[in-house]
């Protein structure tokens, strides 16, 4: 039998015609202008509003000087892509033309040779439309006309008839609850406001004759020395005479479609060789080849790899409170990473390259989980399939950092969303958990938000009802017939400051920076699991120097302290300065270099803290990993892709002190 690492077995079934699915990338030759101006400027696909403007000369690059300010006309205008292109006499003879857009930012209509095809109203989803009746064999034009997702925001927010909480939001009226768009984009404490607009992902025609291949979803049990995986894979078109073929570890099985178009297919794979995270095991990936057939032609293939493994979430109640553990392969693993950001602002612009390199960053540093933020968007294919080979796991936060209103059209599209997620990521080996929501349960409960946005007792209990059917009952629903990983509905589900916060639960512990606490309370207020934390430094003086002017670079410069986006600014690294190290540098080198200490030592103290109080505490994630904006923050790598002197303490704090091999159970 072949083994798992060995290239997989070709599905031979008999001699084949090619017949298969045709792909053809729509990403060139398309242009732009603003609504109602007839000024048309070259424009690059996968890309934003903002990066084709700055290309043409027409606004400054905003990560430069203050820039940013100057720029947020460009949210407030509506804006029209178009593409010209041609079609072949291939593609127009097969059965199915379907034009798919992977993502759009955020609110357009698309028409396509003057046929309105659709509208698309989210950020963090796709769209399909068929569009063999339109096409011609002449130039077909397409065209996808944006509207500014901030007068729209305004204008829900006003159908609402209730301002939802936005805090770091700095408009005036806060749009981004009501708006599924990532909520860094609206500004956050740590960068300022950059609303996007454009064809954010790749853009395709995909052609296909009777059958292809709609969805692939994978379940494993772990029997011991068998694991049993079961394939159903969803058929989408013709359904009569189809065959689904898959081969894995040597094996081949087929079926045919149900009446519903699923086929079923079963292996059992003797002696697997399981999936490890980093550090406690090998990250064995098994190639998974489908094939759909009909009459000896192979009419779609896919190629998926699967690890081997199982996790699950243990929260159940022990002699301390309730545990928050996460069991691989039936073993209790510490949890040490990081939270993860978006890794730049304007998104297409960092491209797959960034965020694979972050994973790189990770495995150098010993992380064996990531958390992506809620407040940014969905990572990429590429990022989980490096977390794949590299052994991350992924904490995957849905993006809600904010309260959404119960509209039912709102709550059908965030229903579309997370199911289309769910299906994307389920049966990647890196993923570990959904949470539903970054701080929304502990924000309601604590942060006096009924009194600032003047709720009245009407509006909480309906604000608060509906928070709860949505990520208690809503989601976990959705999610629970898509995937069978561990959910929980918002992290932290303690809060910190109390005794029952250190007891129960993630907790996110910020009494350092937010409350001026010293570094050593890291040492007395250790949680279940902590999975946020930290303290901000300044990025190196190389990278602050592609983006400030000499003359900008000095303390107290309005241009650099403009960029410090942090309610309590540089205050908290200034007394941790003169506390830990002695008086504050007067220099801005000797100040970043100063920052750069004290956050590593703050890190140093937390993880410590945490490793050493294992298996009570069983994870560390600190905030945060990276930047999205050249500025002062709490990243230990910045925008650049640089690492601060925390991020060395980091790497060598996380060494793996059990060298004995597989699996570490908890740091010794």
């Amino acid at each position: 039998m072949m083994r798992a690492g060995a290239i997989g077995c070709s599905l031979v079934l008999l001699q084949a015609t090619s017949a298969q699915v045709i792909r053809t990338s729509l990403d060139s030759g398309w242009v732009l202008t603003q609504v109602g101006m007839d000024d048309w400027l070259p424009a690059r696909v996968p890309g934003t509003v903002q990066q084709d403007l700055m290309r043409s000369g027409r606004i400054p690059d905003p990560f430069v000087g203050d820039n940013i300010d100057s720029i947020q006309w460009v949210a407030e205008k509506d804006w029209i892509y178009e593409n010209v292109f041609y079609v072949d006499a291939q593609i127009l003879g097969m059965d199915h033309i379907d034009l798919l857009f992977n993502g759009l930012d955020t609110y357009a209509d698309i028409f396509l040779n003057g046929a309105y095809l659709g509208h698309a109203d989210n950020m963090f989803r796709s769209w399909r439309f068929e569009v063999r009746p339109y096409l011609k064999s002449g130039p077909d034009t397409l065209e996808v006309r944006f509207r500014s997702p901030l007068k729209i925001g305004r204008d829900r927010e006003r159908a609402f008839g209730i301002q939802l909480p936005s805090d770091n939001e700095t408009g005036q009226v806060k749009v981004a609850p009501y708006v599924r768009k990532a909520a860094f984009q609206f500004g956050w404490d740590l960068c300022p406001p950059l609303v996007t607009c454009g064809i954010w992902k790749p853009v395709a025609l995909e052609a296909w004759d009777q059958a292809r291949v709609a969805e692939v979803r994978v379940e494993q049990t772990d029997r011991g020395d068998v694991f049993q995986v079961v394939c159903r894979i969803t058929i989408a078109g013709a359904r009569e005479g189809i065959l689904v073929a898959a081969s894995l570890d040597g094996d081949m099985e087929r079926s045919v479609p149900d009446r519903t178009g699923v086929a079923e297919l079963t292996f059992a794979v003797k002696d697997p060789q399981r999936w490890w995270p980093n550090g406690s095991g090998d990250q064995v990936l098994y190639p998974l080849d489908i094939e759909v057939w009909k009459a000896g032609a192979v009419l779609d293939r896919r190629v998926k790899r699967i690890g081997l493994r199982s996790i699950q979430l243990d929260q159940e109640a022990d002699s301390i409170g309730n545990a928050f553990t996460f069991m691989v392969n039936g073993h209790p693993l510490f949890m040490q990473g990081a939270n993860l950001l978006p890794p730049d602002m304007l998104l297409p612009r960092a491209g797959d390259q960034a965020w694979v390199r972050l994973v790189k960053d990770m495995q150098r540093a010993h992380f064996n989980m990531v958390r992506v933020w809620a407040g940014g968007v969905y990572p990429p294919d590429a990022f989980l399939d490096a977390c794949d080979t590299a052994g991350i796991l992924v904490w995957q936060d849905l993006m809600f950092a904010d309260l959404v209103p119960d509209d039912p059209a709102f709550t059908a599209n965030v229903e579309a969303e997370v199911r289309e997620q769910v299906r994307r990521i389920r049966d990647h080996a890196c993923l570990a958990l959904w949470c539903g929501n970054n701080e929304l349960d502990v924000a309601w409960k604590n942060w006096g938000w009924q009194r600032t946005y003047g709720y009245s007792p009407r509006d909480s209990i309906r604000l608060r009802a509906s928070y709860l059917a949505l990520f208690e009952h809503e989601i976990p629903q959705w999610i629970g017939e898509l995937d069978g990983t561990s959910y929980i509905p918002s992290s932290p589900l303690s809060n910190w400051g109390n005794a029952a916060g250190l007891r129960n639960g993630d907790l996110h512990y910020w009494g350092v920076w937010h409350a001026d606490s010293t570094f050593r309370s890291y040492g007395s207020n250790v949680g279940r699991f902590v999975s946020e934390y930290g303290f901000q430094s300044y990025p190196d003086s190389a990278t602050l120097a592609e983006y400030l002017s000499p003359q900008d670079l000095f303390p107290g410069s309005p241009v650099l302290e403009h960029r410090q986006r942090s309610y309590r600014t540089d205050r908290p690294i200034r007394d941790a300065i003169e506390r830990e190290l002695g008086p504050v540098p007067r220099t801005l080198q000797g100040f970043i270099e100063a920052s750069q200490k004290v956050q590593a030592m703050a890190l140093h103290m937390a993880i410590m803290s945490h490793r050493a109080a294992a298996p009570r505490c069983m994870g560390t994630l600190f905030w945060q990993l990276n930047d999205c904006w050249p500025g002062p923050s709490w990243s230990v790598i910045d925008v650049n892709g640089r690492w601060k002197a925390a991020m060395y303490q980091v790497e060598r704090d996380l060494r793996p002190s059990d060298r004995s091999g597989h699996p570490a159970l908890v740091p010794k």
